[in-house]
């Protein structure tokens, strides 16, 4: 090739690369900002109306379920875990739990997984809520899903993903939240645990220091990835972002659940902070 072919294929193997990493990394760091923002909203106003331990009526289950899911993934890329506490008293900068590891920074894999043991909880408390809704309700599940939304990719860059997805999100609201549900003692359980986990899954600073860490590597396995795709294999880019569409949508249909529940636990934060104002005057 000449340069300008060189060139031109060096920015088509970037844009890929760019392309795949936002749709990949995308809804996780929404979700995470929404989840953070929700979770900050409704501790500050549990915790001046009630104080400190107010707290704990949702993270003696929230706070162990978001430490595993940073232990399940480090384990899942070959990180030795040194040190888990999975909840104790809430200490002067608010942590209640926390999770250390070491990894051999040689290992691309392994600094792969700083991102996705940054953002484990995340996926881990929106797969478990997914989960005990499979078991607890009969048609809540991501599961119980039209196999025509089953099938569906999500994509940020492709319009018709977000109707697709938007479709799958409001039938998974109408299985779950539907009205024979609420006569079942098993559903009531399910409400009370995904608020709770719901309620612990945003990032700490240190979740966000070690995500960003992987990122890196995770772009630049992506850049080799469309590397071998343009120079050997144009059907491995197509691979790549099938499989990327499929993660994202599932990922975002489960992401929603978890939301809701976080923004159902800032409104009844926001009820009884009203509430103890209103009976202390």
């Amino acid at each position: 090739m000449n340069d300008p072919e060189w060139l031109r294929a060096a920015f088509k193997i970037v844009a890929f690369s760019f392309i795949q990493f936002i749709s990949l990394i995308g809804g996780l760091v929404i979700g995470g900002l929404l989840l953070g923002y929700l979770e900050r909203q409704a501790n500050r106003r549990m915790i001046h109306a009630f104080g400190l331990k107010s707290i704990y009526w949702t993270a003696w289950l929230g706070t162990p379920v978001h430490e595993l899911s940073h232990v399940l993934i480090g384990l899942m890329f070959h990180h030795r875990v040194t040190e888990v506490k999975l909840l104790q008293a809430v200490d002067a900068d608010g942590t209640m739990g926390y999770v250390r590891h070491a990894y051999q920074p040689s290992s691309l894999y392994q600094r792969i997984g700083n991102f996705f043991i940054g953002v484990a909880p995340l996926i881990g408390g929106s797969l478990l809520i997914a989960c005990i809704a499979a078991w607890l309700v009969p048609t809540g599940s991501v599961l119980h899903l039209e196999r025509s939304h089953m099938l569906r990719l999500f994509s940020f860059f492709d319009l018709p993903t977000w109707v697709g997805l938007g479709q799958a999100v409001a039938e998974n609201f109408r299985n779950l939240f539907s009205a024979a549900n609420f006569s079942r003692p098993s559903y009531w359980l399910f409400l009370y645990a995904a608020l709770c986990i719901a309620s612990r899954m945003s990032l700490s600073t240190e979740d966000i220091r070690g995500a960003g860490s992987g990122a890196g590597a995770l772009f630049c396995l992506l850049v080799v990835a469309n590397g071998l795709s343009v120079l050997l294999d144009p059907a491995l880019h197509t691979q790549i972002m099938y499989w990327i569409g499929r993660f994202n949508f599932l990922l975002m249909v489960m992401l929603s659940l978890s939301i809701f529940f976080s923004l159902l636990v800032l409104l009844i934060s926001c009820l009884l902070f009203q509430v103890k104002r209103y009976l202390g005057h």
